[in-house]
């Protein structure tokens, strides 16, 4: 199969990557991608929708993974953005003169275990299944 492709008579550009692959389709059936939205996060990982224009008509392809939509985007060179309603979610906030809280998605797994170490310690149980719940779905 490989020697018949090296026998065709016109050069074909070759995808070394996805993201490769993804702009050549792109690039032949005249599809832009104008940016990309990170919308929300699912069991500590960001989504994204991603924008594209193809004759002058927009369409959303919703719920794709966060990283790629983000190489995707530098690689092409167009605007990512955060979601209003995602930004508020995942912030930190001040919630005592030492204390702050932030969304439980945005922690990682090695946040998680020793915040709930903490929680044992503390006996603060309910904080402390909260965690261990999010531990298991991680899983």
């Amino acid at each position: 199969m490989l020697s018949m492709r090296e026998q065709l008579p016109i050069q074909m550009p070759v995808a070394s990557t996805p993201v490769d692959a993804a702009i050549l389709l792109m690039q032949k059936f005249g599809v832009n991608i104008t940016r990309v939205v990170l919308t929300d996060v699912v069991k500590g990982q960001f989504l994204c929708d991603v924008y594209a224009e193809q004759n002058g008509v927009e369409q959303k392809l919703s719920y794709c993974q966060g990283p790629d939509g983000i190489v995707l985007a530098t690689t092409i060179k167009c605007p990512i953005m955060i979601d209003d309603e995602l930004l508020q979610a995942q912030y930190m906030h001040k919630t005592g003169e030492n204390s702050f809280a932030m969304n439980i998605n945005t922690l990682t797994r090695q946040m998680l275990e020793k915040a709930l170490q903490q929680a044992v310690n503390s006996e603060n149980y309910e904080a402390a299944s909260r965690l261990r719940d999010e531990l298991a779905k991680r899983k």
